[in-house]
């Protein structure tokens, strides 16, 4: 090869490695309006607890009786379970399989997740549209009909099916439980999306409730936050420590070795509230000492902590926005070093410092959001409050995000 072709290769190669470098670095993510959109919202007295898209519709679930145009507009009856037209934001009246129970002060849809055609539906709760169901069920997303063919008995009248996530082989569900369909899962387990059967290879464990589930950024692999202190693999009964995070084979259920390095946390009655997840870092909120940390997920099996600090107040739900913004949302009134911020904030993820960009206020009820959801287009938030940016917003909005 000659010494002029071998120059003009390496300079092709560094003109492509810069132009890969540019494209990372130039990488962002998008902006938000200070507004929220003038969609529709439940009544003032509801709660929303999980928010999911699945094709043209936003579903949330929670616990609500109605659907509404606004403070003193257009409204629908809804129990618990709606949708919301994804471009419009309007509420859709066609599409309201009510999910009841015994006890409606109990009763409440805490997780939703969309599979293999259906919408799932995870709670507590005895009944969809008048059908048995036991905490799990799954809906027809165009018509809201329940699955006949889903029917897991999850645990007992007083079990939760707290977190939900699905892929197109399992559906994954955590929360509070001991047995579905009469054989063993401690709070967790995975059901087969085509079938609606227990799953009889995915059954890890854990020692106390699962607050939170999420794919690692390869799909690979499910994290679990909540308020355990030990995991367990597949069939093993074999507990090992895991404090509050631990990681599993998305098919075995295998406990992966990746763990927090003991002594990271202050003390044992923690609880990881959710989990906002990349390649690199897992980042959540920790109910109890009101802890918000990120942690390391490029660095081996030791998911060491990179920045934690104390927040005024609970961070219940974050979200990745774009690869390096994590919103969080719940009842706190400050974040990192005082920055004031209402219920709702925009952090770095790089170093957990406070986006000074964006801060509208949410406020009206003091528990504020429990989940965010970010689509292509939109920040959505569920929870409970009636008012965001000084605007009536009863427990669910939307803001348009910008690239």
């Amino acid at each position: 090869m000659s010494k002029k072709w071998i120059v003009m290769m390496v300079a092709v190669a560094m003109a492509i490695a810069t132009i890969a470098v540019a494209g990372v670095a130039g990488a962002q993510s998008p902006t938000i309006s200070q507004t929220p959109d003038d969609t529709w919202m439940t009544n003032s007295g509801g709660k929303v607890y999980a928010v999911i898209r699945s094709g043209d519709y936003i579903y949330v679930g929670g616990q609500f009786n109605s659907i509404r145009s606004g403070p003193t507009g257009q409204s629908f009856a809804a129990t618990n379970l709606a949708r919301f037209d994804a471009n419009t934001g309007v509420g859709d009246p066609t599409w309201t399989p009510d999910v009841t129970g015994a006890d409606p002060t109990k009763t409440k849809v805490y997780s939703l997740a969309a599979s293999n055609g259906k919408i799932w539906v995870g709670g507590n709760f005895s009944a969809v549209d008048g059908v048995a169901r036991r905490n799990l069920a799954a809906v027809s997303p165009s018509t809201g009909v329940v699955d006949p063919n889903v029917d897991p008995v999850v645990g007992t009248e007083t079990s939760i099916v707290r977190a939900m996530i699905a892929s197109d082989q399992k559906v994954y569900i955590g929360g509070a439980f001991g047995t579905v369909d009469g054989k063993g899962r401690r709070n967790l387990a995975a059901i087969n999306p085509t079938t609606g059967n227990l799953d009889l290879i995915w059954k890890p464990k854990v020692d106390k409730i699962v607050w939170s589930l999420a794919f690692s950024c390869d799909n690979a692999t499910v994290f679990a936050g909540g308020k355990f202190l030990n995991a367990a693999s597949s069939g093993s009964t074999t507990f090992e420590a895991r404090q509050f995070l631990a990681r599993f084979d998305a098919t075995s259920g295998v406990l992966h070795p990746w763990a927090v390095p003991p002594g990271s946390f202050q003390n044992t009655s923690e609880v990881a509230s959710d989990l906002a997840v990349t390649c690199d870092r897992i980042t959540s909120g920790f109910l109890g000492p009101n802890f918000l940390r990120s942690f390391r997920l490029d660095n081996g099996n030791t998911g060491s902590v990179v920045w934690e600090y104390k927040t005024g107040g609970e961070v219940q739900t974050a979200a990745m926005l774009g690869p390096d913004k994590v919103i969080v949302g719940g009842h706190f009134s400050q974040l990192k070093d005082g920055v004031k911020r209402t219920r709702i904030g925009m952090i770095n993820l790089s170093d957990g410092s406070v986006d000074p960009s964006w801060a509208p206020p949410v406020s009206g009820k003091f528990l504020g959001p429990w989940d965010l959801l970010v689509d292509d287009n939109h920040l959505y938030v569920g929870g409970e409050f009636t008012s965001v940016a000084g605007l009536p917003r009863y427990n669910f909005t939307r803001f348009t995000l910008t690239p």
